[in-house]
């Protein structure tokens, strides 16, 4: 499901058309407690956030990410601007790709104080079994002056299996979320004194910013020269500021297919589905279907996850080893790496039906109040059917009202706006084909649909 061009964060949790991670988490922390977040986003996912954000009518400050350089720089950019106006400021760090259940933010408003005094508050999770995929922080022992906040000991990164074990059996161990509470000058400060490199290149990156289409987007050459590396191998596994804050939750940060087995409502045969899935005597799979029938029969403990252009099938206990299949289909330049077949824009959403030698057919939904841009190069041009809904097609000086119908041709070299100005989606299919040689134009076919379909032309 997920792929570098839409990863795991703007993918929804139980099915097609469900709330993504991200917008859980922005949706999560919102209320008194809370400003309006400041989002954190590699450059080529802008638009992703914009439209996820404007779904759940959520407002935040965008910091574009000029090229990737792990969560510190991140953190560490956010940390500079929100500092500008209010050095005192206590920043909540969440990734936006893990689950919580329960009160996080009771949890939160506990540490607040410790955080408001100089703490690097780090939530962590009492371990449920023994995962090697996650960090561990060991618990020091609770101050005595801020309640359900404790001094951080250690941190161990991902431990093997037998270490993991032990550090489970002595009680004192939890997994580390990623999930922080700080002030704004107390990172920075730990940022100068343990990462003086980063801290410089951020610091250039942040001042040489540009506005551009209300996201300020980092300058990349400074940005660039940032170590990458994780805030908690940066600065918390080195600052004496850092303390652990417990927290009752349920959290998973998701990392493999498995987990959406732990986290989902289970049936009685230990199964969880989503989409238009049938089981038959089958146990302690986790299946997720998209848009047709998935039946599953006599197995059990599998991950079988169908979406529009790959299946996916494997036992729970390899699901982690989905990244192998990931190298290999980069290795061939396999499509399936970078994008899905289907996916969401700006104005709508998209799918490719098929495609073979010089065509392509796609199934294009438009918006109500969007715009989907139409332009085709020098070697190819389009016919579009208006399956159903309506609007405005506008081409050159030509104005024109489309419904449920009408048919027209975007030839080589022309641009076209289709306008959704109805209150219900536009469903438009398009077939765009190669152009070798001469024309035949389509005007005929044109003007029969205008009349067949009572479209009006506008001068």
């Amino acid at each position: 499901m997920s792929r570098s061009q839409q990863p795991k964060q703007f993918q929804p949790i139980d099915h097609e058309g469900s709330i993504t991670f991200f917008q859980t988490t922005v949706q999560r922390h919102r209320g008194e407690l809370f400003h309006d977040p400041v989002v954190s986003v590699a450059g080529g996912h802008l638009g992703t956030v914009r439209r996820q954000l404007r779904d759940v009518q959520r407002n935040a400050r965008i910091i574009a990410e000029p090229v990737a350089r792990n969560t510190g720089p991140a953190v560490l950019s956010a940390a500079l601007l929100i500092a500008r106006t209010d050095p005192d400021a206590v920043l909540l760090i969440c990734p936006s790709d893990h689950v919580i259940e329960g009160d996080l933010n009771s949890r939160i408003r506990e540490s607040h104080k410790a955080a408001a005094d100089g703490l690097i508050v780090t939530f962590g999770i009492k371990p449920r079994y023994n995962e090697t995929g996650y960090g561990y922080i060991i618990d020091g022992g609770e101050f005595s002056n801020y309640r359900g906040v404790h001094r951080a000991e250690k941190f161990i990164e991902k431990p093997n299996a037998q270490t993991a074990q032990s550090l489970i059996e002595t009680g004192l161990a939890y997994w580390a979320s990623g999930i922080s509470l700080m002030r704004a000058d107390t990172v920075i400060e730990e940022y100068r004194r343990f990462d003086p490199v980063t801290f410089g290149a951020v610091s250039a990156s942040l001042a040489n910013a540009v506005s551009e289409d209300g996201a300020l987007v980092l300058e990349e050459a400074s940005f660039g020269s940032a170590e990458s590396l994780p805030t908690e191998r940066a600065v918390f596994e080195k600052s004496k500021t850092v303390a652990l804050a417990p927290a009752d939750v349920e959290w998973d940060d998701v990392g493999a297919w498995a987990a959406f087995h732990t986290i989902g409502k289970k049936s009685e045969d230990n199964n969880v589905v989503s989409g238009d899935v049938m089981m038959v005597n089958s146990r302690g799979s986790y299946v997720r279907g998209s848009d047709r029938l998935v039946a599953v029969v006599g197995v059990d403990n599998l991950v079988v996850v169908d979406t529009h252009d790959a299946l996916l099938v494997t036992t729970r206990e390899q699901s982690q080893d989905v990244k192998k299949v990931v190298e290999q289909l980069k290795a061939q330049s396999r499509r399936e790496a970078e994008d899905h077949s289907f996916g969401a824009t700006d104005w709508g959403k998209q799918g490719k039906l098929a495609s073979g030698a010089g065509y392509m057919l796609r199934h294009l939904t438009v918006n109500p109040g969007a715009t989907l841009p139409v332009e085709s190069g020098s070697e190819f041009r389009r016919l579009m059917v208006v399956a159903s809904g309506g609007g405005m097609l506008h081409m050159g000086s030509r104005r024109r009202e489309i419904r449920a119908g009408a048919t027209f041709e975007i030839g080589p070299e022309q641009t076209a706006e289709v306008i959704n100005d109805g209150t219900g989606p536009m469903q438009v299919i398009e077939v765009a084909c190669h152009v070798d040689g001469p024309l035949t134009h389509l005007t005929p076919l044109l003007e029969l649909a205008a009349v067949a379909d009572g479209s009006r032309e506008h001068a």
